[in-house]
This record gives structure tokens, C-alpha cells and sequence, in this order.
């Protein structure tokens, strides 16, 4: 019960959205492949979410800071990682130029 009142209390982690393989980040209306927003997201995981929980610890009560990162992981990573393991295929149109 503790634990979730000090959760309460816990600024909510934001993570900004990466022009893939830079450090641009990209307004709201622009959509990422799902590979590409896993791959954003992980980027986030490690350099965002981590650096807090480790200044959360210093602070705070491990066990709560911990759990913090591991529900913004299942908020976040977790339906990406499942909906992508049973998406079917997706079909691509592609454009082909035959020349004579």
C-alpha cells in the first residue's frame, strides 16, 4: 500500500520521439513504423527511464522505483513487443520499372 502511494507521488516518465538514428526529435502528428517506435522506445528505456530510476534510488525507496520503471515498461514496450509477435504479414506494394 505504501508502495503505491509513493507511486502516486512520482512525476510520470515522457519520452520524446527520435528521428531514427539521430538526436532530432520529431513533433507529435509524425508516425514511426512499429519497428522503428520499439526500437525509439528501447533508445528511451536506456537513456531516459534507467537514468531515472537510478536517481529515484537515491532518494527514494528502491522497490518503488523499481517498480515504476517495470510499469512504464508494461505501459509501453510490452503491447509493441506482443502486438508485433502476432501481427500477420504485412503486405507491400512495391513500384518496379522495366525498361526494354
Amino acid at each position: 500500500m505504501l508502495v503505491w502511494l509513493f507511486l502516486a507521488n512520482l512525476s510520470p516518465i515522457e519520452c520524446p520521439k527520435w528521428l531514427p538514428g539521430t538526436n532530432v526529435i520529431l513533433a507529435d502528428n509524425v508516425h514511426l513504423t512499429r519497428e522503428q517506435e520499439v526500437k525509439n522506445l528501447m533508445r528511451c528505456y536506456c537513456e531516459i527511464v534507467k537514468k531515472q530510476e537510478a536517481l529515484c534510488i537515491r532518494d527514494n525507496d528502491r522497490e518503488a522505483c523499481r517498480e515504476r520503471t517495470n510499469r512504464w515498461f508494461q505501459e509501453n514496450v510490452a503491447p509493441l513487443i506482443t502486438q508485433q509477435a502476432y501481427a500477420p504479414p504485412r503486405r507491400q506494394l512495391r513500384v518496379l520499372s522495366i525498361e526494354p
